[in-house]
């Protein structure tokens, strides 16, 4: 067998290769990490949702094995690419190295012909739409990962928690809601506009909100994300006025949990731990659907106070996940 590693397209169309695609994601955690986040659902989801560049997806192979894979994204309104490599087998540097070199030289070339005409940021390694970024995520515990990367020119800028709730004890009971706020499924085009107005004015300053979201692009990526189930999607209102939203979903049902998507109150309606019972409701739907825990990811350096909040219901961390990006400058 040869020990030459190839690399070819990925034909996202061929049920076959995305189910190996999603192998070698998942046993590429599974070594590195001793457990894995990765579904058929969610890998199906990257090579084919709203965002995904299918034409730069890859496959590697040694000889007729398949030994890793390149998942990229393209959001050309945050000027962002994001690659995603893992390897499996014998020698992961070198097949991981390969694939992120060819996800990199991607996105440079995109960005080099693809000029914003604004100024480079004083810090081009600060998310902005002001210049095209490769954008990667590594699990603080994958040293090799961060190795390729770090040797490709990436930096680190950001760091998430994974964080998951123990729910033994918790009861389907919904508690009861501080003063003046109720809750609602969200239910027809009116609300699901008024779920994006709350998202966008939550977010606004957020880490990664660069750039406005349209509402029916936003609706797009939403709806495409893995075990996306409207059923979830809950708005808060404070005086009959729409301040929070929670959106919930059955990514981690493969694993006993529910899903924390997003959950996101307004400025104005802060303080009132509106936050707080919408996760507590979370957590007594999830049990009465059957879950013994619920997850969710944060920026480990948000400054809303929403790990504090996190830990404070029953979260505890569970794994850290760091933000690499190389800018693309002329």
């Amino acid at each position: 067998m040869s020990d030459r590693i190839l690399l070819e397209p990925l034909d996202v169309d061929d049920p076959e290769i995305v189910a190996a695609a999603f192998t070698v994601a998942r046993d590429c955690e599974l070594a590195v990490l001793g457990e894995s986040d990765e579904t058929l659902d969610s890998v199906r989801s990257t090579l084919t949702g709203p965002l995904a560049w299918r034409a730069e997806h890859r496959l590697a192979r040694r000889g007729d094995e398949i030994v890793g894979v390149l998942l990229a994204e393209l959001d050309e309104d945050g000027r962002e690419v994001f690659v995603d490599a893992y390897a499996v087998g014998e020698d992961t540097a070198a097949v991981d190295h390969a694939l992120m070199a060819h996800g990199l030289a991607a996105g440079i070339e995109y960005g080099r012909t693809h000029p914003t005409g604004q100024p480079v940021p004083a810090d081009p390694y600060t998310l902005s739409t002001d210049l095209w970024q490769v954008v990667a995520g590594c699990p603080v515990a994958d040293v090799e990962h961060a190795g390729v990367l770090a040797g490709l020119g990436f930096r680190t800028i950001r760091r998430f928690w994974r964080m998951r709730w123990d729910l033994a004890g918790v009861t389907t009971d919904v508690p009861t809601p501080p003063a003046g706020v109720t809750r609602r499924r969200v239910d027809g085009d009116a609300d699901r506009r008024a779920m994006h107005r709350a998202f966008t004015e939550s977010f606004a300053h957020h880490f990664g909100s660069t750039h406005d979201y349209e509402f029916e692009p936003w609706l797009e990526q939403i709806v495409a994300l893995p075990g996306t189930d409207p059923d979830q999607w809950y708005l808060a209102t404070l005086d009959d006025e729409v301040v929070a939203l929670c959106l919930c979903d059955d990514s981690r049902a493969s694993t006993g949990d529910g899903y924390v998507r997003t959950l996101g109150v307004v400025d104005s309606a802060r303080g009132r731990g509106i936050g707080r019972w919408l996760l507590q409701c979370a957590a007594a739907d999830a049990v009465a659907r059957g879950r013994t825990g619920l997850a969710l990811s944060v920026d480990g350096q948000n400054t809303t106070g929403a790990t504090a909040l996190y830990e404070s219901v029953g979260f505890v961390t569970t794994s850290e996940i760091d933000v690499w990006c190389y800018p693309v400058l002329d």
